[in-house]
């Protein structure tokens, strides 16, 4: 960093050649702050109306939560970065402005709006499933939210509340639902259900009638491509990831299938880009899999050039979104996603390509594992899958195995999403929220690392060395006697 200040100094460096080696430094400074907590709790008066202390010594409780259950979702809006809105298993949802954190490490955010089932009528009854904030607004005042009550919401933001003002009946249980922010967008909101058919919403006519068929089991993940505001991909319990053109109707909006198989893709022969005698695959083929296992979530680069996908095979896969080639980046053997009785989206977090230095894009994927949640985030380079680092929940790996155990979906261990902020707000720029299991919401922000040794990470090195010391000795011992016997020569 230092040689780009004196290049950009000697103005040899452009501005955003800097800039972008600055961010990418930052990204990768992202360490745990568990001082920025977050609290849906209304601040009771220290003081009476004489002035007096009301409850002295009692101040604010060591771990502060953000919803009574699990935090399920988060979404930010998309202008300024400066809202975040939550959702619980409680149910309910709150909106949390980030600016109100300067660049101090110690801060408790308040919700400064919220609406649960106790506090409207008209609020979800069940576990919220998935949110997003109405992307052309430039302040945020439109909310959409699903839940396992099987409804899709409308809500106005009246701070302090939030207001539904409609809802769309499903008649199914929706896990993810996703609406395009290109402008020229056609006003439709995809929804993931237990149905084997991507729903798609109307919000001009409002109706919730028409879907997408093609998956032979429930849709877990859907997302519309940045690039091309008529195409959609979803990820289903078939395994499976479809390409739909929305602009076709009935069966031939499925256009597209992913093969894990296929790191070629569909390159006409003769090209020069395919192998020689190669015979390209149809590109709706119903055989094809993209995963060894239910695909848990799909998500497009932010420039649509590649489709990362995660399943529970506990593999992350790129796509190239040109070719439908599986691009054969291996993230190695730290990725866990397993199978759960409970279906949700878990889908991996790409940080926007504007932030990275070209072709060393960077991926986060929280792990998940059934038996031993161990609170882990870990960041990988998309393009060819290079281990970055590791990030922890702080307090709950202490490198010993007492601290390990069998996870509940209450447990701080659980990450259940995650949604960046890289607007230049909040004193660093860069910060990293995670919804955890146990209702609280935790932040990650850019700073140096306090350069404490990691003991699992030394530990994993060492036996790596052992077996291959172990191998070595085994390969001498081979040798050994033709060895002997040369230089006896």
């Amino acid at each position: 960093m230092n040689s780009y200040l004196l290049n950009r100094a000697l103005g040899s460096v452009a501005p955003n050649t800097f800039h972008v080696a600055q961010t990418t430094q930052l990204v990768h400074h992202l360490e745990p702050g568990p001082g920025i907590r977050f609290s849906s709790r209304r601040p009771a008066p220290s003081r009476s109306e004489n002035n007096t202390p009301l409850n002295p010594g009692l101040d604010l409780p060591e771990e502060v939560f953000a919803h009574k259950a699990g935090v399920n979702c988060l979404a930010l809006d998309q202008f300024e970065a400066r809202y975040m809105i939550s959702g619980g298993a409680d149910p309910s949802i709150h909106l949390w402005d980030l600016e109100t954190r300067g660049s101090e490490l110690e801060h408790v955010h308040r919700s400064c709006a919220s609406v649960s089932k106790s506090s409207h009528g008209d609020a979800h009854t069940h576990a919220i499933t998935s949110l997003s904030i109405y992307p052309f607004d430039p302040v945020p005042s439109t909310i959409f939210s699903t839940s396992h009550d099987g409804t899709l919401k409308l809500s106005a933001l009246q701070s302090p509340s939030i207001t539904p003002v409609h809802t769309f009946n499903l008649e199914c249980t929706p896990y993810a639902h996703s609406f395009s922010s290109q402008p020229d967008t056609t006003l439709l909101v995809a929804v993931a259900t237990s149905e084997p058919s991507v729903r798609l919403v109307d919000l001009r006519s409002g109706l919730s009638t028409h879907g997408l068929p093609g998956h032979n089991a429930p849709v877990l993940s859907v997302a519309w491509a940045p690039h091309r505001p008529h195409l959609l991909a979803s990820g289903s319990v078939d395994n499976r990831v479809i390409i739909f053109d929305v602009r076709r109707g009935g069966h031939n909006s499925a256009i597209a299938t992913l093969d894990m198989d296929d790191p070629v893709g569909l390159v006409p022969p003769g090209s020069g880009s395919a192998p020689a005698a190669y015979e390209s695959r149809p590109a709706f083929a119903r055989h094809a899999r993209a995963h060894n296992g239910a695909v848990t979530g799909v998500r497009w680069t932010s420039d649509g050039s590649h489709l990362v996908t995660a399943g529970q095979d506990a593999r992350i896969r790129v796509w190239d979104s040109a070719s439908g080639a599986n691009t054969l980046v291996h993230f190695g053997p730290r990725v866990r996603n397993s199978a759960s009785s409970h279906l949700a989206e878990r889908a991996p977090l790409i940080v926007p390509k504007h932030f990275m230095d070209s072709g060393h894009e960077t991926l986060l994927w929280p792990n998940f594992h059934e038996q031993d949640d161990r609170g882990e985030l870990f960041m990988f380079e998309l393009r060819e899958g290079t281990f970055i680092k590791r990030l922890r929940v702080p307090g709950l790996m202490a490198g010993s195995q007492g601290s390990r155990g069998r996870s509940t979906a209450l447990s701080a261990a659980r990450i259940n999403d995650l949604v960046w902020r890289g607007n230049g707000g909040s004193g660093e720029g860069i910060e990293l929220f995670s919804a955890h299991g146990d209702g609280t919401i935790r932040t990650w922000v850019s700073r140096e690392p306090d350069g404490e040794p990691d003991e699992e990470e030394e530990a994993e090195h060492a036996d790596r060395k052992r077996k291959r010391d172990v191998l070595e000795e085994i390969y001498q011992g081979f040798l050994g006697p033709d060895n002997s016997r040369l230089q006896g020569e």
